[in-house]
């Protein structure tokens, strides 16, 4: 008779030996993170700086980075590259680590996660209720917002160069600025 390997929890994930890896559990499998590249990191700083600024300068929540654990539920928890949190969903935010869906998540795509990035994940955070989720892709210098609606994901149409967020009105985000090389 052969076993059946249980679906891993955050209690797992706690576990681990601490040898400097990062971890995600995606439908209770264990994920390992590799290290973002040099563009990934700085559209990174970039998005952080864009997005804290406007939350603070309207005082609508907060902007984490990762690493940052969020339990979605039992047998998800994410590690996304950027995380906000309105104040009208600030139960979620707890010590460690957030505990629920946060109002808008974004993953910079690497060759190592696009494929989970953009078919995988987008299926965990709409079933798990991310109001808005935006794939990063440096390759092509695109930021694809997905709103939530009754059915999933709907991508929002961006042709001007623009990236607009439904959670977060008035916010834009030049592409050109986003994506410029060097510093």
């Amino acid at each position: 008779m052969s076993t059946v390997a249980r679906p891993l929890t955050y209690e797992d994930l706690e576990q681990l030996p601490d040898d400097g890896k990062r971890y995600e559990i995606l439908d209770g499998r264990l994920i390992e993170l590799t290290s973002p590249s040099v563009a990934h990191q700085r559209v990174l700083r970039r998005l952080l700086r864009w997005l804290d600024h406007f939350v603070t300068e309207h005082d609508l929540g907060e902007v984490f980075s990762a690493p940052l654990d969020v339990r979605l539920a039992p047998h998800n928890i994410v590690q996304p590259d950027l995380v906000f949190v309105s104040y009208a969903s600030f139960g979620v935010v707890q010590d460690r680590p957030i505990e629920g869906a946060p109002d808008l998540l974004v993953e910079i795509l690497s060759p190592s996660t696009r494929e989970r990035d953009q078919g995988q994940k987008l299926e965990i955070y709409a079933r798990h209720g991310v109001r808005e989720y935006w794939t990063v892709d440096t390759d092509n210098q695109t930021l694809t917002v997905f709103a939530l609606v009754d059915h999933g994901y709907e991508a929002v149409t961006q042709d001007d160069g623009i990236a607009r967020s439904a959670v977060l009105p008035g916010l834009t985000i030049d592409l050109a600025a986003l994506f410029a090389g060097g510093r």
